[in-house]
């Protein structure tokens, strides 16, 4: 692939900016090294995320279930559970409780 851009003056060589090629090799070998995780963390974070994946130009890249990282080279496998809360709302049965969520009961009857 050409690191070239058009300008006024023709085309200028982009110094340093990767190939489309190198970034796709990078994050399809990312993603691979995070497939048997159970989870993952956003850099050096505490918070657990469901591990899911995205299609970003064509490509599919690693991401959090809460779409919480915009990057996903910071994304660590992560051997804990899922913690991050609105992870687990996003992906548990419509009847199962959130923790540290309130329950509320609801009249299903109008009076």
């Amino acid at each position: 692939m050409d690191n070239t851009t058009s300008g006024h003056n023709g085309p200028t060589r982009q110094v340093g900016r990767p190939d489309a090629e190198h970034l796709v090799a990078v994050l399809n070998r990312h993603r691979a090294d995070l497939a048997g995780a159970k989870g993952v963390t956003i850099g050096s974070g505490e918070i657990v995320h469901t591990l899911t994946s995205h299609l970003w130009a064509g490509v599919s890249v690693p991401a959090t279930g809460c779409h919480a990282a915009v990057d996903p080279l910071r994304l660590r496998a992560a051997t804990t559970g899922v913690n991050c809360r609105r992870c687990l709302a996003r992906y548990r049965r419509p009847d199962a409780s959130i923790p540290g969520q309130t329950l509320l009961e609801l009249s299903t009857t109008r009076d």
